[in-house]
């Protein structure tokens, strides 16, 4: 099926279901609809899901929702600042931006996460020579986080070993559209929104805003600044159809240092400047977003809904000249929900999404442009089967996906250029097993199994070899996918005054994939082989205290990770005359075995309350082999951050709040290459004060 085809057909659902809107509201007239009683929750951060996939999960999988609220009382000032405070979460340690969820450590993090904004994947597709983050959407813009801590395949496809990432703008809402006004200072700038909503009759609910950042980062005349707008509708034409559309346009302005030695800044720290202007790193970002949402209940048992969406932008963050990569995708995930028998349900997924990737850029004023160009295509079929008997509740999954990646790439020399055009075709299975067994009215016990995979990345799905003694091509890998076993086991209950939630996990990739540098028959070539066996292990913790006006929550999270080689890996050692790597037993590299949460919250009453933070992050390895473990720099060590902040609701309407975050002081690092005094570090952020607004009209 041709791209333009498959557009085409996309185009004709999204009429198909406005059409369908519209013709319910002809026909029918509109109903109160009906209100939900939600079950009983075992922590107050604990809300539903607001996808009816990650609904099914539930009962056999620990799911953490961040809410709006959540948000806007602890001041937040970006997505990474939201991830930080999860304990499975780390951020910045494998790299600039990268999110690591479990411990997938260096070089694999960036593979194996999902992240999507209102269903619409946005994951980099490539992350070399340019690096990027997720903070797409303002905070203010956002009404609800779920994280998947690891696993997710079956629903998500590849790349969900770590796990997944659902950010939830004010789509899903806009049946209850708000008016608000916020803003805050802090010691490192501004920012500010508008939001204004209102209801065009009783069917039509309107939205708008828009939010700027204006940021200065750790170094002289570095900053960070960007605006979002954004618009949107919802039509409920009755208690049985809706439509909802959203668009949003991000601009963004920023200068950074990124390669920035220790020497230096403990020399200079904050007044470090570069000898050349031109070292300087700009991170220009745009990205442009159209989502909409549509659903329709066929009677009591049967409900469709479909997420369609088109994103296209660019983003530079590099260090080189001329560096830019353009992104684009667009798609749709439509689900079938049917419920069947007295407690029992199946859902029948389709994924069609075309993923594409432009990247131009120079290492040198007058070297070669680099033209890479990457085309992903995914099609996939699965069905999730829900069934309850008594207190025991059963899940199967099973995942059926196509993946056709392509790619058009003109690099190498001005002398010796390299060029290649090539495609490869993957299917792929996932599938999942589990049961949750509820012992008592609150208490609820899981078991839960997951084999799923992670296909190469840009960089990896393309060989760097020689076609003949003379000339050097790219062509596509006969690696295979990365496959996972995944298991589970988990409880929820309430003991004491205490509601606890904890997971043990353990993880294999079994043929983990690695593009080494080797020399073939006619020179030395980049290849893709499947080359280490990794072993995960880990336990997550969450408690939670409610006394009186003191609330109080811990959290706690171990990881260990170890690696060696497949059979593959060995022979191609022993081939190509290389010594083996002394994988260390003691972690991966970039993965702090442990990881601390300590939070207290007490209201004084109506209007005033206070909140305590203590984060602390373990130490964690920064070598891969062994004998490298006593070098100088290659043990980052652990440190600890204490926030403080505050909450006064002047009225219904107007809160104020402010804080300051890093009370300490301490110094600290997100990111460490290793190497001593001449390693690359990105310093993390200091003191900061911050106060705000936000007022609701």
């Amino acid at each position: 099926m041709t791209k333009s085809r498959k557009l085409a057909g996309l185009i004709a659902l999204g009429i198909l279901a406005v059409s369908n809107v519209w013709a319910a509201d002809m026909g029918t007239v509109a109903a109160a609809e009906n209100t939900v009683k939600e079950t009983i929750r075992l922590n107050d951060s604990y809300v539903r899901p607001g996808y009816v996939e990650v609904e099914k999960l539930r009962d056999t999988k620990q799911i953490i929702v961040i809410t709006k609220k959540d948000m806007e009382e602890k001041g937040y000032k970006s997505i990474s600042d939201v991830l930080k405070d999860q304990p499975s979460i780390n951020v910045g340690a494998t790299g600039w931006g990268q999110v690591d969820i479990r411990g997938q450590g260096s070089d694999q993090a960036t593979r194996n996460i999902q992240v999507l904004v209102d269903g619409a994947p946005v994951t980099t597709m490539v992350n070399h020579p340019l690096p990027n983050n997720y903070d797409y959407v303002p905070v203010e813009q956002i009404e609800k986080i779920e994280i998947i801590p690891g696993g997710g395949s079956v629903i998500y496809g590849s790349g969900a070993a770590g796990g997944i990432i659902n950010i939830t703008t004010n789509l899903r809402s806009l049946q209850k559209p708000q008016s608000s006004v916020n803003t805050e200072w802090n010691s490192d700038g501004y920012r500010a929104s508008v939001n204004f909503g209102t209801r065009a009759g009783d069917k039509m609910a309107v939205q708008a805003g828009f939010a700027r950042l204006d940021r200065d980062l750790f170094f002289v005349d570095t900053y960070r600044k960007s605006n979002y707008a954004y618009g949107g509708f919802r039509y409920d034409a009755d208690k049985d159809h809706s439509i909802a559309f959203r668009y949003s346009h991000l601009d963004e302005d920023s200068k950074f240092l990124q390669n920035v030695s220790r020497w230096k800044i403990d020399k200079y720290g904050h007044n470090y400047r570069p000898d050349k202007a031109s070292d300087y790193l700009n991170g220009d970002r745009l990205l442009n977003t159209y989502n909409m949402s549509y659903n329709q209940n066929f009677g009591r048992k049967l409900k469709y809904s479909g997420d369609f969406f088109y994103t296209d932008g660019y983003y530079t963050n590099t260090k080189f000249f001329d560096g830019k990569m353009k992104t684009k995708s667009y798609g749709s995930r439509m689900r079938l929900d049917w419920a069947y028998g007295k407690q029992d349900s199946l859902l029948l997924g389709l994924d069609l999404f075309e993923q594409e990737s432009h990247l131009k850029y120079k290492t040198t004023a007058k070297g070669k442009l680099m033209d890479f160009n990457y085309d992903k295509t995914t099609e996939a079929l699965y069905l999730l089967n829900k069934m309850k008997r008594g207190r025991f509740t059963y899940t199967q999954g099973l995942r059926r996906e196509k993946l056709i990646w392509k790619f058009d790439k003109d690099g190498g020399t001005a002398t010796r250029p390299i060029g290649g055009v090539d495609s490869s075709n993957r299917w792929n299975t996932a599938g999942e097993l589990s049961v949750g067994y509820n012992y008592s009215d609150l208490g609820k016990v899981f078991l839960r199994y997951e084999r799923g995979y992670t296909s190469p990345d840009g960089l990896q799905i393309c060989d760097e070899v020689y076609s003949d003694r003379s000339k050097k091509v790219y062509a596509a890998t006969s690696a295979q996918e990365e496959r996972y076993n995944l298991w589970e086991m988990g409880l929820r209950d309430k003991w004491g005054i205490s509601t606890v939630s904890l997971t043990l996990f353990a993880s294999e990739t079994n043929n983990e994939l690695e593009r080494p540098y080797f020399k073939g028959a006619y020179g030395w070539e980049y290849k893709t082989y499947n080359m280490y066996n990794t072993k995960r292990r880990g336990v997550e913790t969450s408690f939670f205290q409610r006394l009186g006006k003191l609330h109080l929550q811990e959290g706690y999270t171990y990881l260990h990770g170890r690696r060696d080689y497949t059979a593959q890996g060995r022979s191609l050692m022993a081939s190509h005359g290389a010594n083996e790597i002394d994988f260390t037993n003691s972690g991966l590299k970039a993965v702090p075995q442990h990881k601390v949460l300590l939070s207290a919250d007490y209201k004084f009453d109506k209007q005033w309350s206070v909140n305590a933070k203590y984060t602390f992050f373990g130490k964690y390895n920064n070598f891969i082999k062994e004998s490298d473990r006593h070098e100088d720099g290659n043990v980052v060590h652990s440190y600890g951050l204490l926030d403080l902040s505050f909450k006064f609701q002047q009225n219904k309407d107007m809160a104020w709040y402010g804080g300051v975050s890093n009370v300490l002081g301490k110094d600290y690092y997100e990111y460490d290459s290793a190497g001593g005094a001449t390693a690359t570090l990105v310093p993390g952020s200091e003191r900061t004060y911050f106060v705000g607004m936000n007022y609701k009209f």
